[in-house]
């Protein structure tokens, strides 16, 4: 009876080791911010993003896609096929082409007297494939961000 009792505890503790081993790493937190906004060509902006790992994992993606909100109204969309990889508690910045569908409010905000700093929301997917599993990390972002460059 009790060769019995070792030998299931010693195949449960087995199945979760190498079940742990076999799952896919998911990154404890990826925080993506807008690090700087500058002038592009015809009806886009470069877009700086910092992404910053507060994860204790590495975690690498293969594209992305973000939305842009300044002062509460949508400004535009960026998509990026260029992977970046994230080293435990690391930072990465990455420049993306972001397409301005709402270039009236982009104009009146860059064009105001005074300081040019206003509120933006970033609305992130991170996507990252391996051969048996798809991770879609979603994350929003609120902070400041100067728009001096692109008056």
């Amino acid at each position: 009876m009790k060769l019995l009792s070792a030998l299931a505890f010693a195949t449960l503790g087995l199945s979760v080791i190498l079940t742990g081993c076999s799952s896919a790493t998911r990154p404890d937190n990826i925080v993506t911010t807008v690090a700087e906004l500058k002038p592009g060509t015809a009806g886009q902006v470069m877009l700086t993003l910092r992404f910053t790992s507060e994860s204790l994992n590495a975690f690498g993606f293969s594209n992305s896609t973000h939305k842009l909100y300044l002062n509460g109204t949508y400004v535009g969309r960026a998509t990026c096929s260029t992977p970046v990889g994230l080293p435990p508690l690391s930072t990465a910045t990455q420049d993306v082409v972001l397409t301005v569908e709402n270039a009236a409010l982009l104009r009146q905000l860059s064009s105001q007297p005074g300081e040019a700093t206003v509120r933006y929301r970033l609305e992130t997917v991170l996507n990252s494939a391996t051969e048996d599993t798809e991770l879609h990390l979603r994350a929003s972002a609120d902070g400041t961000v100067d728009l001096g460059k692109l008056r």
